[in-house]
């Protein structure tokens, strides 16, 4: 039997790799971005209309924002990026039906939640699809507190907040809509188990939509997070140049996201009946596929169920076991330069102005260090793929550096898979 002195030196080593990892990756130095703002656990009010909520919110972003990237810059994520692009693309949003409207949707609403450190325009073009499908649905995003304003805010956000918008959201179709479905991205699902595991008998959810499912980090050492987040600010930090999400990760998000989904791999946790959709990468290095794939296969009701994984040839990326409703999908698609999918590719449409294939934002965290190398992964496409990080050796994968995928080049099957999946579902 281990000692418990064993216990502790291992947790130590565990701990002081994880923080030589996190020095290892450190992208920039401090920045007005890591003051924090009056926003950061902002809530909306039982009452309060959505629409109220999504014009208060606009309102307090574009102050942050304002004094926290555009004060000193007119243009700091870009030309052509106002702050009103940037409140757009970072908001809660709500798109209502038109009041006559009679045909596909009525009746239906679609919440839909984004992921840590991301805001609601990770699940736009998802979105988009839902709207063209169902034109006579209520479509809502919410917006996680903590999120959309600059990093520092992420520092004291706590995931009870999450809960609590979540709850908010879900709330707000209640008399508008007979059917609810819930559409999340990484931690955006992990909030949407949490509700339908809170509220077995809420008729209202008919179903969860689950893109790279957030049940467990991918970290074996994350359950470190909430004692480490004490002592230490961040696991990274970038420079903050893209429009729609933070390039910094603090120790607290990771402390939350452990917190809220430490009990969701137990073998206790009493299986859903609510009918799930799963779509996501073997290759994940965000959150762990297999701990998705187990709770899929064990926890959900089996006929009501589907799950697409994604699999590289490049490596390997197989699921550990099947079960009825788990199809493997080839994550290779050669026109797009693409070797696998990423944690961030499953949303976004290759035609994505910001993430898609022609997008303005090509991620090359990875090479910051070496500015020359930095500037070919971002403007030579010819000498970079899409993947997951960490792919290949030194950095690069058959002579070709790796951009980080931030698009899905199979995303129009993927959401007819979702629309049959909501089609037989109702």
């Amino acid at each position: 039997m281990r000692s418990p002195c064993a216990g502790l030196r291992v947790a130590a080593l565990s701990l002081s790799l994880w923080l030589g990892l996190a020095s290892a990756v450190v992208l920039a130095a401090d920045s007005p971005t890591e003051q924090t703002s009056s926003y950061d656990a902002w809530l909306p009010s039982a009452g309060m209309g959505f629409a109220d909520y999504v014009q208060r919110s606009h309102v307090r972003l574009r102050e942050v924002l304002s004094q926290a990237y555009f004060r000193n810059s007119t243009a700091p994520f870009g030309p052509g990026i106002d702050v009103d692009a940037v409140v757009d693309a970072r908001g809660p949003y709500e798109w209502r039906p038109a009041a006559d409207c009679r045909g596909d949707g009525q009746g239906m609403g679609f919440l839909l939640i984004h992921g840590l450190t991301d805001s609601p325009y990770l699940l736009r073009d998802v979105a988009a699809s839902l709207r063209a499908a169902y034109p006579c649905a209520l479509l809502r995003g919410v917006l996680l507190p903590g999120h959309g304003t600059v990093p520092a805010d992420t520092l004291d956000m706590r995931h009870e907040d999450w809960l609590s918008i979540t709850d908010y959201g879900v709330n707000s179709f209640r008399g508008e809509v007979e059917a609810l479905y819930m559409v999340g991205f990484s931690t955006g699902t992990s909030l949407s188990v949490r509700y339908a595991d809170a509220h077995r008998d809420d008729s209202l959810i008919r179903g969860l939509i689950m893109l790279s499912p957030a049940i467990e980090a991918k970290s074996a050492v994350a359950f470190l997070s909430p004692y480490v987040r004490w002592f230490r600010n961040w696991l990274s930090q970038g420079p903050e140049d893209d429009f729609a999400r933070y390039t910094s990760f603090s120790m607290n998000a990771g402390a939350e996201f452990y917190l809220l989904t430490q009990n969701l791999s137990r073998e206790d946790f009493v299986p859903l009946s609510v009918p799930v959709f799963m779509a996501g990468s073997g290759d994940d290095a965000t959150v762990n596929m297999e701990s998705a794939r187990e709770f899929f296969c064990a926890k959900t009701p089996p006929g009501r169920r589907q799950m697409l994984w994604y699999r590289s040839a490049t490596t390997g990326s197989d699921p550990a076991a099947y079960c009825d409703g788990l199809q493997v999908l080839s994550a290779e698609a050669p026109q797009y330069r693409v070797v696998s999918f990423s944690h961030t590719s499953l949303s976004m449409s290759p035609d994505n102005p910001h993430y898609g294939v022609a997008g303005d934002y090509p991620v090359c965290d990875s090479y910051r260090r070496d500015p020359a190398v930095f500037a070919q992964c971002v403007h030579d496409d010819a000498q970079t793929v899409y993947g997951e990080r960490g792919l290949g050796e030194n950095g690069r994968l058959d002579g070709k550096l790796v951009r980080r995928g931030t698009f899905n080049p199979g995303y129009t099957a993927m959401m007819a898979q979702i629309l049959r999946f909501i089609g037989s579902n109702p």
